[in-house]
């Protein structure tokens, strides 16, 4: 189970108790402006997006989203995690986060993809991570490229330009 916090927030998994917690931010349209189509989603979509993270848990163990609380007020603030993806016809773990308006421009997406990239790297021994941005979202590039991220190539994901940014490491393994 992924085990995570950081200086202020705590990573928690779902459960089918939070949906009208994610119905918060599947709803808001400055949240989904760059997730998917762009359009906001209803109460069968916070459902299937729990739905979907339960059973990552079960199958992945460390993957899927993961609540942020704020550790602090207890709120919740958005989501975070490493997320079993097909992407571009390909398998990929995709580092994402969506943090509720609220949060914005007070550096919580970068310290929940700090902990993250940090995870990955030092934990579960990842050679490759993706984030995948919608062109022009500019906020989430700069989180990237501070991260260490490089961008790979530009693709269509459900009829808009999406930037994939790339972690590679070179993992090496000791003998016995």
């Amino acid at each position: 189970m992924l085990n995570l916090s950081t200086a202020r927030l705590r990573f928690e998994r779902y459960t089918m108790d939070d949906v009208p917690l994610v119905l918060e931010l599947v709803t808001n349209q400055m949240v989904m402006n760059y997730i998917g189509n762009g359009q906001v989603k209803d109460i069968d979509y916070a459902t299937h997006l729990i739905e979907r993270m339960l059973e990552q848990y079960k199958n992945f163990d460390d993957y899927g989203l993961h609540k942020l609380i704020h550790k602090e007020t207890g709120a919740f603030i958005g989501h975070a995690g490493l997320v079993a993806q097909l992407l571009d016809d390909a398998f990929e773990i995709e580092l994402g986060y969506w943090i509720a308006p609220a949060y914005w421009q007070q550096g919580y997406g970068f310290e929940a993809a700090e902990a993250l990239k940090r995870y990955a790297d030092e934990e579960m021994y990842l050679e490759r991570y993706v984030s995948a941005i919608q062109v022009g979202n500019t906020g989430s590039k700069k989180i990237a490229l501070i991260n260490g991220m490089q961008l790979e190539k530009v693709i269509e994901m459900e009829g808009k330009q999406v930037e994939i940014y790339v972690i590679e490491n070179e993992i090496e393994f000791e003998e016995e």
